[in-house]
């Protein structure tokens, strides 16, 4: 019998056109994923800038527990005279203290961190206290947010020297530092100016003032900021800080497309973006009366995804 003869088929590679046609399934089907995960990494961000908004508000409802009043939120503090300390900081005061070690409960919430006759309650450059007085001072403290979580630091990490030198915040005398401290939101767009680490941007904080009632911005003929029960102005010098990746032109063309406006000075801001966002639809709607959502307590904000102030991606404490 004859063996029987076994064909070996030589191995046929892929041609051009194979290969390229695999390659531009992958790009499309990459090209069709890759918005889709954007989307869900953003709304999982959302979820978690809630979430803080949440652990916050428990916090200042402990505050008010106790002190029967919320924190205030003035752009300025109460010493002689004024100084800016806007309501970001007062809210990061109110939560951690000025040196993350505590509210002080003889706080008036001044930038210097001293009471109303000039006594230091919280730690940091110039400040002497003897142990006893340090363990004394530290006993009257208590810690509203838990510090590991708050996500907080001062303005001269997260803003560069150039921008601070130029703003209305007061460096430290002994330091030439601007350390105001803020509690940062949840989307990581800022570099840390010392350590390269992504950290958020402030949180801006507004009280209400129950006692007024109208909500009218700069473009409403009826506008006064004294009869609102929200003022923009609280955190008007911390929105108007310039970020590194967005230039003065940007940014005056961002407040302009929200109907924001400009300040003599030129500054770019967005008081009216403000107003319009956080104005109750539900009563505006049935009634045609300007009121704001949550009337009675307060109002946070987060910059949102892009980092900017007064954009449509701004989160609020409220469903908007």
């Amino acid at each position: 019998m004859k063996p029987i003869n076994k064909q070996i088929r030589a191995f046929r590679g892929f041609t051009i056109i194979e290969l390229l046609t695999v390659m531009s399934i992958i790009i499309i089907l990459i090209s069709l994923l890759a918005p889709a995960l954007t989307r869900v990494k953003r709304y999982a961000t959302d979820v978690k800038q809630h979430a803080q908004f949440h652990s916050i508000s428990v916090a200042l409802d402990t505050y008010y527990a106790e002190y029967e009043e919320y924190p205030d939120s003035d752009e300025t503090d109460d010493a002689t005279p004024a100084q800016p300390y806007c309501g970001a900081m007062k809210l990061a005061e109110a939560m951690i203290g000025q040196d993350m070690m505590g509210f002080h409960p003889d706080s008036s919430f001044r930038q210097d961190g001293r009471d109303t006759v000039g006594n230091d309650l919280y730690t940091g450059p110039g400040v002497v206290m003897t142990p006893e007085e340090l363990n004394e001072n530290l006993r009257d403290r208590k810690t509203y947010l838990e510090v590991d979580r708050a996500n907080a630091y001062t303005l001269d990490k997260i803003y560069n020297n150039s921008v601070l030198t130029a703003s209305p915040f007061i460096p430290d005398p002994t330091t030439n530092i601007i350390s105001d401290m803020v509690l940062c939101d949840s989307y990581n767009r800022v570099k840390h100016q010392v350590t390269g680490k992504r950290i958020g941007m402030p949180i801006l904080y507004y009280k209400a003032d129950s006692v007024n009632k109208d909500h009218y911005g700069p473009s409403d003929p009826l506008y006064d900021p004294d009869k609102n029960t929200y003022d923009s102005r609280d955190n008007q010098d911390l929105v108007d800080l310039q970020t590194d990746w967005m230039g003065a032109a940007e940014h005056h063309q961002m407040a302009s497309e929200v109907g924001g406006w400009v300040s003599s000075a030129g500054t770019a801001t967005s008081p009216q973006y403000f107003y319009d966002t956080t104005m109750n639809e539900t009563i505006f709607q049935n009634t045609g009366v300007r009121r704001p959502y949550r009337e009675n307590t307060y109002i946070l904000r987060s910059a949102g995804f892009d980092g900017e102030y007064g954009t449509n991606d701004d989160i609020f404490n409220f469903d908007n």
